[in-house]
This record gives structure tokens, C-alpha cells and sequence, in this order.
């Protein structure tokens, strides 16, 4: 039985317009957190809106991984091309931003979108439950009547064909008429068989006209049949348990017709202590033989499901003498399940809640990489900043005025191309030009103050620490 997983939601998005929306609603994270002052935070709504529509209708996760990443990714150099506020402030700031307000939406989303497929899974697979359920139903149905009405056609044809003052082709011809039943109900047992898939069928109880219309067909097709039934037990006895009586005693007639034509059959419908119903269809053999036409194998298996589901047992004792087929079942029906399927279904089920399971697994994953993408970006930038732009408070204290731009080369890095836009600075000595470092200790400082050196003519004219207040 294949899982359905069609559309869960109306109009999924395609891939490319999925992405976009992403990445449009992570970017502007990053004006939001540089100038949050602004009327801009009224883009978070739609931004948080466009993510959401994003999770619940891209079928696809990597696409929208792919996107959110990108995004987050390219805001750290925009970030330092961006003029005002502080570059890596500013992009750690659009990363909580962006978690918030595109990723948790994003993620409610996907939660729904799997959620969705999976009740669509499910509605599938319990949908091809109950159409097994009812092809096994009328497999039932079609071998319990057609076959059972095929064994007596069988057993008449029989007795004509051994009535006297018949000619030769009369015989002839009622022997053929005997071997069509025979074939027909074996071929009705192949059909069946492969109608059924295998599971219980439903226990809609049919409403034929019980065993006393059962055992009077029996004895008009020339069946030599002895019964006796307890009719108090059978009438206090459930339904459900009522039909599976008539069921076991018109599978005991047909087996006897079909399988030894002419034999005695007893019938036994009795009360069991303490509470439950006995049903017994015993046939024997037809001159000590029993005949060589064998069944479709399909009707005591069908009976035993039946029983199983109603807290009852069906067992069958083929012996040189006979064949005896009994039923032990309670009164009441004491395990009617739902779960009348062969196990495939549930076991389908089961699957359809694991790959959601994986799904939002997978799909909790994604903030977890973001805020590792975080974490790598921002020792990344602190790497650079230290070793490339940062001088430390030792080094700046043995700087002083007046010595040349050639004895500071080796205690210099190359300095950042223009300084932190946080403090307003002070204006720049006449003539002079200005380099600026990051004031850092080490990786572990962080801080936005800058050391700014102004040069004239190659000389120190000035050293400053610019600083927020």
C-alpha cells in the first residue's frame, strides 16, 4: 500500500518565489537593527507575514535553508558597506532580528506544512483500510452465498445423475453439470482470494435467513442432515455472534457438499457454561472416501479473523472419519477491534508520524545552524579585526607624539579605512591625516572604542581614543 503525499496546503509555492520571500524578509532585518529608531520596524510584519507563508507553502526544506542562510551570510559585508552605526553590532542585532521575526515564523509555518501531510498521509492510508476492509467484506459475502448455493447445485446434479431410468447421455450430461458447479466454486474461490487483501472484512452482520433456512436447503438438495439446536441460546446470544454461528454452520454444509457428497452430516448449536455459544458441523465420508476436489482454502481462514475479532475461536479437525468444524464464542462480543487490517495500515501510520518526527527535526535544525553561522561570522570578523585593524592598550601607551610614521610601521597593522561611525569626533589637526585602529586586547575584548593617530609629514601630531559615551 503506497503513502499519499499530495498537496497538504492549496497553491504550494514555487521554489524561486519561496526563496525570494525569505530572503527579502531576512535582509531587511538589517536596516531595522542600524536604524530601529525609524518607521522601518512597521517592515517586521510583513517580513514575519512573507516567512510564514514561506514555511507553510514551500514544500521543499533545503531551498528555504539555503535562502535563510544566504541571507544572513551576505548582510555581514552589506553590513560593513552600509554607512553609520556599528558593522558587527549591527549584523549580530539582524541575526537575533532575523531569528525572531523570519525563522520562528518560517518555523510554525513548516510545522503546519508537515502537520498537514501527514494528517493527508493518514487520511490515505485509512481510506485504503476501508476500502480492503469492504473488498474483504464482499469476498466474504460472495463465498459464503454464491459458494455455499454452487456445493448444493453440485450435490442435486449428483443425486439426478444417479436417479434411475436415465439414459447414458443424461448422465452424461448431469455429471457435466455436477463438474461445472465444482469448477465454478473453485473459481469463485480464486476471485475471492485474490479480491481479498488478506484482512479481516467488516462484521456488518448479513441478515440471510439463519440456520434453519441453511439446514432446510441442505436437506431439499438431498443432504442427509441431523441437527440440533438450542434456540434459546442462539436467540439470547449477540447478533455479531448469531451471524458467525450461521456463517460456521453454512461453511460446514458447503465443505460437505463439496468435499463428500452423500455423507451424514451432524449439526450442534448449544449454550456453553458459563456464558457462550458451541457450534459444531460435523460431516463424514462418503463410502469411506472423501472426495478429491479440493477448496479455495479461503473460508475457514475468513472465519477464524472473524472470530479472533469477536473474542471467539473457529478450529477445523480433519480426520479419516470425518470432518468436524467447531466454534467456542462468547455471548457477547468481547474483543471487536478496529484494527481489522493485517497490521500494514498501522504500520503505515506509525512511518507517516516518524517522518514528521524527522521533519521538525530537521526543520529545528535551521535556527540551531543559524545561530552557529552567528557564532563562526562574528569570531570570524573578531579574528580580523584583532589581527588585521586592532592595536592593544600596551601598545597604544608606548606610542607618543612626534615619533615618525617609520618607527611606528612595526608596531602598526594596516588600520581600518575609516573609523567607527559612534562617537562624533573631533576635528583633525591642520594638515594632518588620520589612521584608525580598533582599541582591542585580544579576542575576548569587545568594545567599538577606536585609536585614532593623525599624522604631519610623517610625524605623530596626535594620538586620540574615541570612545561612546
Amino acid at each position: 500500500m503506497l503513502q499519499r503525499t499530495d498537496r497538504a496546503t492549496r497553491g504550494p509555492l514555487p521554489t524561486p518565489i519561496g526563496a525570494a520571500l525569505l530572503v527579502a524578509a531576512t535582509i531587511v532585518t538589517l536596516p531595522v537593527a542600524k536604524w530601529g529608531d525609524s518607521a522601518l520596524v512597521l517592515v517586521l510584519a510583513p517580513a514575519a507575514l512573507a516567512a510564514y507563508l514561506a514555511g507553510r507553502r514551500l514544500p521543499a526544506l533545503a531551498p528555504a535553508v539555503i535562502s535563510l542562510l544566504a541571507a544572513l551570510a551576505l548582510m555581514l559585508p552589506v553590513s560593513y558597506l552600509t554607512p553609520d552605526g556599528a558593522t558587527l553590532g549591527d549584523w549580530m542585532a539582524a541575526v537575533l532580528i532575523a531569528l525572531l521575526v523570519v525563522v520562528l515564523p518560517w518555523w510554525a509555518g513548516r510545522y503546519r506544512l508537515l502537520r498537514a501531510r501527514q494528517r493527508e498521509s493518514d487520511a490515505a492510508v485509512l481510506a485504503d483500510r476501508a476500502q480492503a476492509e469492504e473488498r474483504a467484506r464482499i469476498a466474504d459475502d460472495l463465498h459464503d452465498t454464491i459458494g455455499h448455493e454452487l456445493a448444493l447445485i453440485s450435490v442435486q446434479a449428483g443425486a439426478l445423475e444417479l436417479g434411475r431410468g436415465l439414459t447414458s447421455e443424461q448422465r452424461r450430461q448431469f455429471q457435466s453439470l455436477r463438474e461445472a458447479a465444482v469448477r465454478a466454486s473453485e473459481r469463485l474461490g480464486e476471485v475471492v482470494q485474490l479480491s481479498s487483501p488478506g484482512g479481516a472484512s467488516r462484521l456488518d452482520p448479513l441478515g440471510g435467513g439463519g440456520i434453519d433456512a441453511l439446514i432446510g436447503g441442505a436437506h431439499a438438495a438431498g443432504m442427509p442432515v441431523a441437527a440440533r439446536i438450542d434456540r434459546g441460546a442462539l436467540a439470547d446470544a449477540h447478533p455479531l455472534i448469531a451471524e458467525l454461528a450461521v456463517r460456521v454452520v453454512r461453511e460446514g454444509l458447503t465443505n460437505a457438499a463439496r468435499h463428500a457428497p452423500g455423507a451424514d452430516v451432524e449439526i450442534e448449536v448449544a449454550g456453553q457454561q458459563p456464558d457462550g455459544l458451541f457450534v459444531s458441523v460435523r460431516s463424514g465420508t462418503e463410502n469411506g472416501e472423501v472426495s478429491p476436489v479440493g477448496g479455495s482454502g479461503h473460508g475457514i481462514p475468513s472465519l477464524r479473523r472473524r472470530a479472533q475479532l469477536l473474542g471467539a475461536v473457529v478450529t477445523a479437525d480433519a480426520q479419516d472419519d470425518g470432518f468436524t468444524l467447531t466454534l467456542r464464542t462468547p455471548s457477547r462480543p468481547v474483543a471487536v477491534a478496529a484494527a481489522a487490517s493485517d497490521g500494514t495500515a498501522d504500520r503505515e501510520l506509525k512511518s507517516n508520524a516518524r517522518n514528521t518526527r524527522r521533519g521538525l527535526l530537521q526543520t529545528a535544525m535551521v535556527p540551531a545552524a543559524i545561530i552557529a553561522l552567528a557564532i563562526a561570522g562574528f569570531l570570524g570578523v573578531q579574528a580580523v579585526t584583532v589581527t588585521q585593524t586592532a592595536i592593544a592598550s600596551d601598545v597604544y601607551a608606548r606610542i607618543e607624539v612626534g615619533m615618525t610614521r617609520a618607527a611606528l610601521a612595526p608596531m602598526l597593522p594596516g588600520g581600518m579605512p575609516r573609523p567607527a561611525p559612534i562617537v562624533d569626533e573631533p576635528g583633525v589637526p591642520a594638515g594632518a591625516e588620520c589612521e584608525y585602529f580598533a582599541a582591542r586586547d585580544g579576542w575576548l575584548h569587545f568594545t567599538d572604542a577606536t585609536y585614532r593617530l593623525c599624522f604631519r609629514d610623517g610625524v605623530l601630531a596626535q594620538k586620540l581614543l574615541l570612545e561612546a559615551p
